[in-house]
């Protein structure tokens, strides 16, 4: 012991290294942990301040949360999804619904974090929801703060919604505490179906100042218990995916559902596309991984006058691009895999069985017909409000640059190039 207490002496390493572990670490035990000084926003709630925020039943009575003398007019209440953590022994997160009203985004969190009396801390944050009537007027104000915010991931997902941001997030919160759905899995789950598309700060703020300066933003409804759901239409076009049909049966559960998806172009807002118009844009834009074709009204050997409901299993979409006279040809060559799910005819008992069912020519001509008229239609859809959603524009360039900005140069309206171009399409079907 005598060796070692000699050697430590003489070393003057080992007396900097003790000195540092009283000075420092004896300051560390006195220090609070920082799990005490955050609280973790999830989700972000963006509404025009309105009158019912200054009511004394809310969380802005105690006036911390509501500048002094200010006017509604330009103001934001801004609602965060947080949960404060608790060192405890089985961690479990409880989340609330936190508000504050400001001048601006970042002055509203300021003052949402008095009410908690934490900092807020936006690593985490999932998803931002914003007010439709602010999506469709002062969108790019809001983006311009998150977009410099550096605790924001530019993967953030970002909804608009057809209710107050607020009310969204408190049903978002008891979705995820009652059935562990969480609202950003919910987004990312649903843009990989035909009827919908991606929405993130990053794919927004790409498609807005590319070369065809179109952003997409999707529009989710958030539906309270005391909401009563109302009579479905899926079988009408097939537009649910597989889902149930039929009249209401009163359930008074939460549910989040998609509205439809804002277009937005040079910073305005050019039109609302609902399902059916989704899914026709993306048979061109082949941005989808599942869905469903219905072909209604088929006869052949097999069926009579029967409805068919074929799901999407798989897809390749390929464009080849060509030249005549200066004009550009696009060809969209597209394969789909399906399988056939769903039967309603007259017959209660099939002949065949349809879990081995082989698509028939005339099956197949239905098919390619549906694929190829819903092409068309979203195609006309893009020309008409000169929205080029599947980017042909980086297409075109990246293929030919010379030809193709020959082309642009010869027309009179570069903004209408679509409406120049020929699309020629092609359609296979392999069953599954």
């Amino acid at each position: 012991m005598k060796y070692f207490s000699n050697q430590f002496f003489k070393t003057p390493m080992f007396l900097v290294f003790a000195i540092m572990i009283l000075f420092y670490g004896f300051a560390s035990l006195g220090k609070p942990a920082e799990i005490n000084q955050y609280a973790v926003v999830t989700a972000i709630g963006i509404d025009k301040a309105e009158d019912e925020a200054l009511a004394p039943d809310t969380t802005q009575s105690d006036n911390l949360s509501m500048p002094d003398n200010e006017s509604l007019k330009d103001l934001y209440e801004v609602s965060l999804l947080t949960f404060i953590p608790v060192a405890q022994q089985s961690f479990t997160e409880k989340y609330k619904v936190v508000n504050g009203i400001g001048k601006s985004i970042s002055e509203a969190i300021d003052l949402a974090a008095l009410n908690i009396g934490r900092e807020i801390g936006l690593s985490h944050l999932k998803i931002i929801v914003i007010n439709h009537e602010l999506a469709e007027s002062g969108l790019f104000k809001i983006l311009d703060y998150l977009s410099r915010n550096i605790q924001i991931s530019s993967s953030t997902k970002v909804v608009a919604t057809d209710k107050t941001a607020k009310e969204f997030l408190e049903t978002a919160q008891k979705l995820d505490n009652e059935s562990s759905i969480k609202v950003a899995e919910h987004i990312m789950f649903n843009s990989d179906y035909i009827y919908s598309t991606e929405s993130s700060l990053e794919t927004f703020f790409k498609g807005t100042f590319g070369p065809t300066k179109v952003g997409l933003m999707a529009c989710l409804s958030a539906k309270g218990k005391e909401e009563q759901t109302s009579p479905t239409a899926a079988s009408d076009s097939g537009q649910g995916g597989g889902g149930a049909s039929g009249e209401s049966q009163g359930s008074t559960e939460e549910a989040i559902t998609q509205c439809h998806v804002y277009v937005f172009k040079k910073e305005d807002l050019v039109t609302k596309l609902g399902e059916r118009d989704m899914k026709r844009v993306n048979f061109v834009l082949g941005d989808f991984g599942n869905g469903s074709i219905v072909i209604e009204n088929f006869s052949d050997e097999h069926f009579d006058d029967a409805n068919l409901t074929f799901e999407i299993f798989g897809k390749t979409i390929n464009y080849k691009i060509s030249y005549q006279n200066g004009i550009p040809i696009v060809h969209i060559d597209t394969s789909l895999t399906l399988r056939l799910s769903e039967v309603e005819q007259n017959h209660d008992i099939l002949q065949e069985n349809v879990e081995l069912f082989v698509i028939t020519p005339a099956a197949e001509k239905a098919i390619e017909k549906k694929v190829k008229t819903s092409m068309a239609d979203g195609i006309n859809l893009m020309r008409e409000h000169q929205i080029d959603m599947a980017d042909f524009y980086t297409i075109l360039h990246n293929d030919n640059k010379k030809a193709f900005h020959n082309f642009l140069d010869s027309l009179e309206d570069q903004e209408n190039y679509l409406s120049h171009i020929v699309f020629k399409v092609s359609v296979r079907i392999y069953a599954k």
